[in-house]
């Protein structure tokens, strides 16, 4: 039902008055109502979310003879809650109670207090802690009608800025960062969610709006920039942020503050690409399978599960930034080698190291808490925990600064921690327990008033018996007592054969019939501070709380700098404990020339079938032999072999050792992949259409210092223009790009392509065909593959025997035909190899036809020209021939 207009409010209860007066502030989100223990949800949101959370959906009354749905849940659960709903892409607002109900005159007031999306958590228990949260806006600048794109985390206060060419740009880095919420323009929201859902891109995001009013002002948007980053017009510029720069960035910032979030944890911008590493797109880490799947789109299985063997949170989600962005100088890639090198030479500091870090909880996300003024004091007692750890672990590492670049330049950022956690150890009990639930959050000694609130407030009754003893002493009546009435509150009890000795100093309160009660001042007194005493204890501890989260705000450029290197040290250490675990090797780093690896494996089907039973590979490439292709069967480890050799540079140029019994590598540019057969359907795109895209973008963006992985390119199509576009992309690379490049296929025929490409080596995956049936060795040697042993393969997979059969006859009749493709039983012609293709050889200059086509051909700009246009050229060429009556340029 739609929310009542404010004349409909009107009639309402004066807390559904309230309720909706905040409810159309957050009209699209699940607005929790605090009603002392509760969070009430009402209406359409109540009816909405009930079934997701599994919760009775009763009803309230809201006005005249008028019924409202609600469910709620318990105040102390209501997290569980929120976040349940924040995975399924909704967004909570929280509507707490900002008066004591004991002091409220009328309805008690209530306010937004935080509005929770799923790009905007800060709460650990809400956040994978092995995986960033980014939260992603993009914005076209009117005058520029340039693209600008910034990535956050909340969390961690990770911020990020670039500009971006195009939609194609946009996905890309969709596919990049994950983002768990995309915020555009209202007028924007629309097209982009119909065009991505189309894409099968994002499928997991949520979907908001960037607030409008400040990308129309920009002095405003300088100036909440310069506010957060303390950084002017000027600086920006310096740094290469422009006008549409910060109008996006400021955006981002109003959309968070308007959120209620913190932006105190934004410190730095850092770019959206990395100069100093390399850009891998998304569809290098899909064909690679680095954090998940390709298929089942799982963790397991895929490179960041095996090789993970970090201790920290914040070193977990640090070595998947690390793997999306290898580095590209040797120098920085020779420097970590160094510190897993010395790690793994030192057992006692690599022991010393693990121990220290596994003491460490998420102080990234802790110190973030922290800075917002919204960590608990259980959270700060971990921070502080963290922090005695990066302390000792300075220590350990101290040693070696001079030695190791990497760590002169981290054991310094790891040193602040020795004093902030003193601070927070001078502060904090060992176990500090929930503000105003059990008062043990400070140390005692830390604060006197607090210590004395203390003292009344857990001590009272003891107190009493001391004045009461005192008091019996002083007047000499034993049988003197203090008891509390509910009316006059604490009261001295004196027995009538008592009242003689009655000093001046009591009060008289109350005549009984066998005595008379008094007060004194200092029973007052008393009686105020331990009536008062816990209310003001809590108050107190909540005054010198704020007080120390205030001083941790002002250390937040070194808790940053702390939780940084923590977490770099855990990649570092990660990096050796798996080279122990998995016998890698130290490459050795070339900025170009020869790749060399010897017994090389694949980490992760290593880890599968074990280490024993992987055949490792040996593979050299030189300048003057910078391509393979590689030809073999299905099943016979062609793909394995290629995605290694991928997965190795990248290892490598992360400054991790490598699967291998040696390896030397260059320093590439970049890695691209074509692989495996794929479609987007919702796109119009067959698989044919996607790989020849992939393909061009390799062919567009490669340099001669790039890697490349080519799989079954051409296989798409019908042979013979599979075979044609393939032998092109072959001979491109070969004679243009000339990039490192693994090029595997099932044509046989591409042999005597290669054989005429310099730059080409030839090899197979060896398969040794027995009585027995086919055995797969997986290594690979010199020579190419004679056959593709489909039909031995298909038997292997378990084909039923008639259609084993069945197929053993057709192609036995294609073999004596001569045929490609087709059974058909008229002979024809074979076609010469591909390698001799030329218009010299097949059109006779007597044919007008043929010497029309010749012409054509040789017009056409080869090396300009894509692997899709060359498939149109080539058909356009058939179109000709075939409507001409000349002679056929081919027999079919």
């Amino acid at each position: 039902m739609p929310l009542p207009t404010d004349e409909e409010i009107a009639q309402l209860t004066p807390m559904m008055k309230q309720y909706f007066t905040l409810k159309k502030q957050v009209k699209e989100a699940i607005l929790f109502f605090r009603m002392g223990d509760f969070y009430e949800i009402f209406g359409d949101d109540a009816e909405a979310v009930a079934p997701k959370l599994q919760l009775v959906l009763t009803s309230r009354g809201k006005g005249p003879n008028q019924k409202i749905p609600f469910c709620g849940v318990p105040h102390h659960s209501a997290k569980t809650y929120w976040m349940k709903l924040l995975k399924l892409g909704l967004r909570v607002c929280i509507v707490d109670q900002t008066e004591d109900a004991s002091q409220a005159k009328g309805l008690v007031k209530r306010e937004i207090t935080r509005i929770l999306t799923p790009g905007c958590i800060d709460d650990l228990d809400g956040l994978d802690q092995e995986r960033p949260n980014y939260l992603m806006a993009i914005y076209q600048h009117p005058p520029t009608k340039i693209w600008h794109g910034v990535v956050v985390d909340v969390s961690t206060g990770e911020f990020r800025w670039g500009e971006m060419q195009g939609y194609s740009e946009i996905e890309m880095m969709i596919g990049t960062y994950r983002p768990t919420e995309l915020v555009v323009r209202r007028f924007f929201q629309e097209e982009i969610e119909h065009d991505l859902r189309t894409k099968g891109i994002g499928h997991e995001m949520t979907i908001s709006l960037l607030p409008e009013t400040i990308l129309r002002d920009e002095n405003q948007q300088y100036g909440l920039v310069r506010q957060v980053f303390g950084l002017d017009q000027g600086k920006l510029e310096s740094l290469g942020v422009n006008s549409g720069g910060a109008a996006i960035m400021s955006a981002v910032l109003q959309y968070l503050i308007g959120l209620r979030a913190s932006v105190d944890q934004f410190l730095t911008i850092r770019p959206l690409r990395e100069p100093r590493t390399m850009d891998l797109n998304d569809i290098v880490i899909r064909d690679l399978e680095l954090f998940e799947t390709s298929q089942l789109r799982q963790r397991k299985g895929s490179l960041i599960a095996e090789i993970n063997r970090t201790l920290t949170p914040m070193g977990a989600r640090r070595l998947i930034l690390e793997m999306k962005s290898p580095l590209l100088d040797m120098k920085e890639i020779v420097d970590r080698q160094n510190v897993v090198s010395i790690f793994l030479k030192e057992s006692h500091l690599f022991s010393d190291i693990r121990d220290h870090l596994s003491q460490c909880y998420d102080l990234d996300r802790l110190a973030t808490k922290a800075i917002a003024g919204r960590a608990a004091p259980s959270e700060l007692v971990q921070m502080r925990l963290s922090l005695q750890a990066a302390a000792r672990l300075a220590g350990n590492l101290s040693p070696f600064q001079k030695k190791l670049s990497v760590l002169s330049e981290l054991v310094p950022l790891l040193q602040p921690a020795d004093q902030i956690a003193k601070e927070l150890d001078q502060a904090l009990e060992n176990e500090a327990g929930p503000l105003g639930a059990r008062l043990d959050v400070f140390r005692s000694g830390y604060d006197a008033s607090l210590d004395q609130l203390r003292h009344f407030s857990q001590n009272g009754e003891k107190q009493l018996q001391e004045y009461q003893q005192s008091l019996r002493e002083q007047t000499g009546i034993n049988s003197l007592k203090i008891k509390n009435h509910k009316t006059f509150g604490l009261l001295i009890e004196v027995t009538k054969s008592n009242l003689d000795k009655v000093p001046d100093s009591f009060i008289r309160r109350q005549t009984m019939v066998n005595g008379e009660r008094y007060v004194t001042n200092e029973l007052l007194e008393l009686h105020e501070q331990l009536s008062v005493a816990s209310e003001r204890a809590v108050m107190r501890e909540e005054e010198l709380y704020l007080e120390l989260l205030q001083r941790m705000l002002r250390h937040k450029a070194d808790l940053r700098n702390v939780a940084s290197a923590l977490a770099f040290i855990d990649i570092l250490q990660s990096f050796a404990q798996k080279a122990r675990d998995g016998n890698y090797c130290r490459p050795q780093s070339l900025k170009c020339g020869t790749l060399n690896v010897v017994g090389s494996r694949h980490p992760v089907v290593e880890s599968f079938v074990g280490h024993h039973h992987f055949v490792g590979n040996n593979l050299t490439l030189t300048p003057q032999k910078k391509q393979v292709l590689i030809t073999g069967p299905n099943m016979a480890g062609k793909s394995t072999v290629m995605r290694q050799v991928a997965l190795l540079a990248i290892l490598h140029q992360m400054g991790s050792y490598v699967p291998a019994s040696e390896a030397q590598l260059p320093v590439f540019d970049n890695i691209f992949t074509r692989v495996g057969a794929s479609d987007h359907l919702a796109q119009g795109k067959s698989t044919f259409m996607v790989e020849m895209s992939e393909s061009a973008t390799i062919l567009r963006k490669a340099t001669d210092r790039s890697l490349v992985i080519l799989d079954e390119v051409g296989r798409g199509t019908s042979t013979t223009d599979g075979l044609a576009i393939a032998s092109a992309i072959l001979e491109e690379i070969s004679k243009k790009v000339n990039c490192y490049t693994l090029f595997a296929t099932h044509y046989h025929e591409l042999v005597s392509v290669a054989k005429g490409l310099s730059s080409v080596m030839i090899a197979k995956t060896e398969v040794v065909k027995k009585d027995s049936g086919l055995t797969f060795t997986h290594k690979l040697v010199e020579g190419g593959a004679e056959q593709s042993y489909g039909i031995e393969v298909a038997k292997l997979a378990g084909l039923p025997p008639r259609v084993l059969v069945r197929a053993e006859e057709y192609l036995k009749k294609s073999e004596n035909h001569g045929q490609s493709e087709g059974f058909s039983s008229q002979k024809t012609n074979k076609q010469p190899p591909l390698a001799h293709w030329g218009v010299e050889e097949v059109f006779s200059v007597d044919d007008e036809q043929q010497r029309q086509l010749a012409a054509k051909i040789a017009k056409i700009p080869i090396h300009r020209t894509t692997p899709l246009q060359a498939l149109n050229i080539l058909n356009d060429l058939k179109a000709m021939v075939g409507n001409g009556t000349g002679t056929r340029l081919f027999d079919n």
